[in-house]
């Protein structure tokens, strides 16, 4: 948080550096014009000395040589103390350009409307709410730093109760509440910062997940909805997706919490929780193959392992995308699954449910074949040097048993 004292420092940097440039211009003109002024001292001297050596020559004083010597010596001696007494552009430039004194006033007057924006700032700026605000805010900060838990806790209520619009302290009070398992007081402290900030997704996975623990771990109508309208604004949090895999799981839509939790690790694949994530995508599979039917539309079960002898080309984090596309037509695939490489042999549960596009589901062909890739990018198009399987035609809507599929050759 900015302090008041940044704030005039801004302002004094600001300053210098508007002065600095209105008048450095004003410097280099008067050291220049000091420079001429000199050379035309010189000029004149070198004159007067010349005119005196004339008049020595036609009085007798001195011969042609002498004179022509000496003038030699005045010659070298004025272009040793003026370098440029022979170049045109000093006074060329000299009748073009404004005259010191008209410069110097054209800065003062720049100066004058520079110094008089700045204060006009501070007047509007300096002496408004919003940095009043930012000044309470930061002795707010210094106070709580001083004080016990119970006793932080205490003014962070009265200041919510003096200034409910508060985000940061609303906030502040939620986390006190919920490492204090109060969750309905941290129920409250959520409720507060939605009015304020409206459908931000982060703060409604986070109240889904408080009312999650306050049913006892268990989903229920409030969880899903508040969850469903975190992913409506934001499609990739993973607390939200985590939160509706559970429900899927719980109601038995195993297909629907491995896609959720698929997501979620695509999206944060070495996030704290992505263990958990990969163990209940793992029960949700073996549930799903023990009823194959019970979620209805196409499906197929296909057991993935990768040669051994081209194990030692990988590691066990890559990448491993199964898929089921079309045997003619787009080659968009109609089904796709994410493992790693650690986790084979798996077995992958490909339905109607995985599909990229409504249109394009595994129900809406006759006939398809089924890939395993490791992906050495991690990206799902296929590159030189990926390791793959293939598995083909198999009818969709024949297939029972596990599709055996291995990963043994390398995409040329």
């Amino acid at each position: 948080m900015i302090e008041m004292i940044d704030f005039w420092l801004l302002i004094t940097l600001l300053l210098v550096a508007g002065l600095s440039f209105l008048w450095w211009p004003v410097f280099m003109r008067r050291r220049q014009s000091t420079m001429v002024s000199r050379q035309q001292l010189n000029v004149q001297a070198f004159e007067t000395q010349v005119a005196d050596l004339a008049s020595d020559l036609q009085a007798g004083r001195i011969d042609d040589e002498q004179f022509s010597a000496l003038k030699i010596e005045l010659e070298r001696n004025l272009l040793g103390d003026v370098k440029q007494a022979g170049d045109p552009r000093i006074h060329a430039e000299q009748g073009k350009r404004p005259s010191v004194k008209a410069s110097g006033l054209t800065a003062m007057l720049l100066s004058a409307v520079l110094i008089s924006g700045v204060f006009g700032i501070y007047l509007s700026l300096g002496s408004s709410d919003t940095l009043q605000k930012m000044a309470s805010q930061q002795a707010l900060v210094h106070k709580l730093s001083e004080l016990s838990a119970e006793e932080r806790l205490a003014v962070l209520e009265q200041e919510a109760d003096k200034n409910p619009e508060q985000i940061d302290i609303w906030y502040a009070l939620a986390n006190i509440y919920f490492q204090q398992n109060r969750l309905e007081k941290t129920q409250y402290a959520y409720d507060q910062l939605l009015a304020l900030v409206g459908e931000e997704p982060v703060l409604l996975a986070e109240y889904a997940q408080i009312l999650f623990f306050m049913n006892g771990n268990k989903m229920s109508t409030d969880v899903t909805s508040i969850a469903e309208r975190a992913l409506a604004v934001d499609p990739r949090n993973l607390s939200a997706l985590g939160l509706m895999g559970i429900s899927a799981f719980e109601s038995g839509n195993y297909s629907k919490a491995i896609a959720a939790w698929q997501t979620a690790l695509s999206v944060a694949p070495d996030a704290q929780g992505a263990e958990a994530l990969e163990m209940g995508i793992e029960r949700a599979r073996k549930l799903m193959a023990e009823t194959p039917q019970a979620e209805g539309g196409a499906q197929l079960i296909v057991s993935v392992s990768l040669d051994e002898a081209l194990r030692a080309q990988t590691k066990p984090d890559q990448v491993v995308f199964v898929l089921a596309r079309a045997t003619s037509g787009p080659k968009m695939p109609l089904a796709a699954h994410r493992i790693r490489v650690k986790d084979l042999p798996a077995t992958v549960i490909l339905n109607d449910d995985m599909a990229m596009r409504p249109e394009l589901k595994l129900s809406s062909v006759y006939e398809v074949e089924v890939l395993a890739r490791v992906s050495m990018s991690g990206q799902p198009i296929a590159q030189a040097g990926d390791l793959q399987g293939q598995f083909r035609p198999v009818n969709v809507n024949s297939e029972q048993g596990p599709i055996e599929l291995v990963i043994d050759h390398i995409i040329e």
